[in-house]
């Protein structure tokens, strides 16, 4: 085997057929190829695309009691506008806040909590997932109002103004924490013209009052990234329950269909955020508890391409060998360090990868 070779990322063209649903005889399509399964999996699988363009993995397990979706789009803060940053997390927050068929801005929370059920969502770099599990008996009210605020939420002012203090609330807390200090502090180290560089989380500051200093209304702004960027064809969907697969596929293209597809506009190819002249520096700073820690950090090009071989866990695990002769035993045996990390950051749409030794 190549290990460096590149093959061919899933294209979610070919192998589609179209189909209709069993009960509404809404139309959809559904992949027909052949999907690896290993034997110990008992689960079934269905992968369709919805007229909009929407890829949905329906799983059944039949013996699960609890029901899940989760939700995934290709924008996250490096889309954010240089003068906004952290729209995209604080759009994360207010999504959920009202919908034009669940006009109460708890009623998602609510409904989740009432049912035992929990639900969460997460902003990154270039994505923003939303996700949620119920009990089985609950699960189609749940698909309901998760759908909805991905096809009308409303963006109530009042709600802006509350979901606005709950993301500087969450950035405070980030302050004592040195995973993110140290995240922030490597955002300041590159290219100031990459968007790895912008500010992911956002605050007051960076929100509320540059919007102010730039005569913006956050509200509008808010609108437009929604409408700009939430399209369903750079969206990914999954839903699991012990439910028959037509009657998932069912409530699937029923719910999800009516989010409006606007194009790829997914930035790619965006170059590394590191480049020639932040490399070669020795960077100290000082940590909150008092547990030192070494970093060392590798850019290297994107190697989505090679996901069938992933050359770099080989290299992850000769490095990162706990056996004799092994340099985390040196290391321990000389009382240097107590571990070591290897990692490799395996990038897909953002270009770039980066691989790090971490000694603790």
């Amino acid at each position: 085997m190549d290990f460096c070779q590149n093959y061919p990322l899933p294209d979610w063209n070919s192998g589609f057929e179209p189909r209709t649903t069993l009960v509404s005889q809404l139309p959809y399509e559904e992949y027909t190829g052949p999907m690896e399964q290993p034997a110990s999996d008992s689960n079934n699988y269905r992968l369709i695309r919805l007229p909009n363009n929407l890829v949905v993995m329906c799983v059944q397990d039949v013996g699960a009691k609890t029901s899940a979706a989760a939700l995934s789009v290709n924008v996250g803060s490096n889309m954010d506008p240089v003068e906004l940053q952290g729209l995209a997390h604080l759009l994360e927050h207010m999504l959920p806040r009202g919908t034009e068929r669940f006009p109460d801005v708890d009623e998602y929370q609510s409904y989740i909590s009432h049912h035992t059920g929990n639900c969460n969502a997460s902003t990154n770099f270039s994505r923003t997932r939303f996700y949620f599990g119920i009990p089985s008996d609950a699960f189609e009210g749940a698909l309901d109002r998760f759908a909805s605020f991905l096809v009308s939420p409303l963006f109530s002012r009042d709600c802006v103004d509350h979901e606005l203090s709950t993301v500087d609330s969450e950035f405070k807390g980030f302050l004592n924490s040195d995973s993110w200090r140290l995240q922030h502090l490597e955002s300041k180290l590159s290219d100031q013209n990459h968007p790895h560089s912008k500010f992911m989380p956002g605050n007051m500051d960076s929100l509320q009052q540059s919007a102010k200093d730039h005569g913006l209304d956050l509200q509008e702004e808010l609108i437009k990234f929604y409408n700009k960027y939430y399209s369903s064809d750079i969206m990914k969907l999954i839903v699991c329950g012990n439910h028959a697969l037509d009657q998932l596929v069912e409530w699937t293209v029923s719910k999800f269909s009516a989010i409006k597809s606007k194009g790829d506009n997914v930035q790619r190819d965006l170059g590394h955020p590191v480049s020639a002249e932040f490399l070669g520096k020795a960077i100290y700073y000082e940590t909150v508890d008092d547990k030192g820690v070494m970093i060392m950090r590798f850019p290297i090009p994107s190697v989505s391409a090679m996901y069938r071989s992933y050359p770099f866990y080989y290299i992850n695990h000769f490095i990162a060998h706990k056996g004799p002769g092994s340099i985390t035993s040196y290391l321990k045996r000389q009382a240097w360090a107590t571990g070591m990390v290897v990692s490799t950051n395996f990038g897909k749409d953002d270009g770039f990868c980066e691989f790090s030794i971490t000694i603790k």
